[in-house]
């Protein structure tokens, strides 16, 4: 409503009406929209199908057989929970799949319930900024115009520095009481934790591998769903039927269905951010703010990259998910880039990594949201589960917490740039 209201009170300062409004149309087919579009729509298929072919169940199962307790069961969560996400490339979906399983589990095996979902934000957020199929990669790549494979290898560095820390802090500050009760623990994991669904980590594998070799990101999700509807019913996970289907009123459900319905509403607003972009390109603010940048950044590659790392922030502060915030601040973020020489690996990390460290602390943030709210609910089923509040929650995210000020530490020593 916010954007619809933007673009439309923008009517009134503009001189020529109708050639606004005709801009507002072909604004909509910007290449970066339907980027952004094409990965949703593909990913929430996928995202769907793995969800509900227990592969998240599947990877509760091995921790569980791996007797961890306490700090050791919160390390294993943020390791389950990252590796889903980088499969996946969701992390909304991975917040409410591991929430679901894993939080009352972990109580109950010693887990300080702040930590454990601590762990399972910052494996989504993990997930988030290295998946070469994660919107935010293929976002950060598209906006600075170069590649997904590249921006991926580039950004190892940071991300897996900052995994291993959080893992680190994890595994020494994730441990709260000592175990409730053993034998309801094992109760709880045995009935969610099931390894029958770990074949399907093929296809996420498949996925991840076509991707970094250097195919564009829909060959890569294509091939990961075309293999789970094969591994699917060969295996007898999940057959076809559960995956698409015709109810008797005559409409489509299924789990593919389903991911892609969740995507619907993210689509829309980005479709309107990249109008309300593309207006303010237009009527030259992007130039006159430039001009001011330069002014105060020239010569200076620090910066330029201070610039963009206090763009990005901005925008993540003010808009209600980091691709929205990524989408808006992208295209001024390439044109800072390429006036003062930064290569557009480095220009892409900064954008992503930003938006994957503090916005997952951010207590109106879409995952800390839903996540709050599946814990109430487990607590109506569960009298043990104790519903984290955000000021509990927030100092746990560590991949947040150490991923932002290493990024700021790397633009002002320029650790990691290089020249365009």
């Amino acid at each position: 409503m916010a954007a619809m209201a933007g673009i439309s009170l923008g009517l009134l300062f503009v001189r020529n009406v109708s050639e606004y409004s005709e801009l507002v149309f072909s604004l909509m087919t910007n290449r970066i929209a339907t980027v952004a579009l094409v990965c949703w729509l593909w990913a929430g298929a996928f995202t769907g199908i793995l969800a509900h072919s227990g592969l998240v169940e599947a990877l509760v199962w091995i921790g569980w057989k791996m007797s961890l307790y306490g700090g050791s069961f919160v390390l294993a969560a943020f390791i389950s929970s990252a590796l889903f996400a980088v499969s996946v490339g969701t992390a909304f979906g991975t917040v409410v799949g591991f929430t679901t399983v894993i939080y009352p589990a972990g109580i109950l095996l010693g887990a300080n319930p702040a930590a454990l979902m601590g762990a399972i934000l910052s494996g989504a957020a993990f997930g988030d900024n290295l998946a070469p199929v994660s919107d935010t990669t293929i976002i950060s790549a598209a906006t600075q115009e170069t590649d997904i494979r590249g921006v991926v290898i580039s950004r190892l560095k940071y991300s897996l520095t900052t995994a291993i820390i959080a893992g680190v802090l994890f595994f020494f500050f994730g441990g709260g009481k000592s175990v409730i009760d053993p034998a309801e623990a094992g109760k709880l994991l045995a009935e969610h934790a099931n390894p029958e669904a770990l074949p399907m980590l093929i296809p996420a594998v498949i996925t991840i591998v076509v991707a970094l070799c250097g195919y564009h990101f829909l060959a890569a999700l294509n091939l990961g769903i075309l293999s789970a509807l094969v591994i699917g019913p060969l295996t007898g996970i999940l057959p076809l039927e559960k995956v698409f289907y015709l109810t008797s009123g005559g409409s489509v459900a299924g789990c593919a269905v389903s991911g892609i319905r969740a995507m619907l509403p993210i689509s829309i607003l980005i479709l309107l951010i990249i109008t309300a972009n593309g207006l303010m390109e237009a009527g030259g603010f992007f130039d006159r703010l430039l001009s001011w940048l330069d002014r105060v950044a020239a010569g200076s590659p620090r910066r330029a990259e201070t610039a963009i790392v206090l763009f990005i922030s901005l925008a993540c502060l003010c808009l209600p998910g980091n691709t929205s915030a990524m989408i808006t601040v992208g295209p001024l973020a390439n044109k800072i880039r390429k006036r003062h020489g930064i290569h557009p690996y480095r220009s892409a990390n900064l954008l992503d990594t930003i938006a994957c460290s503090f916005p997952y602390m951010l207590p109106y943030a879409a995952v800390i949201i839903v996540a709050r709210a599946i814990q109430s609910e487990l607590a109506t089923k569960y009298d043990f589960t104790v519903v984290s509040s955000w000021g509990e929650t927030a100092p746990f995210v560590f991949y947040g917490i150490v991923l932002f000020p290493l990024m700021i530490i790397s633009v002002i020593t320029g650790f990691g740039r290089k020249k365009g």
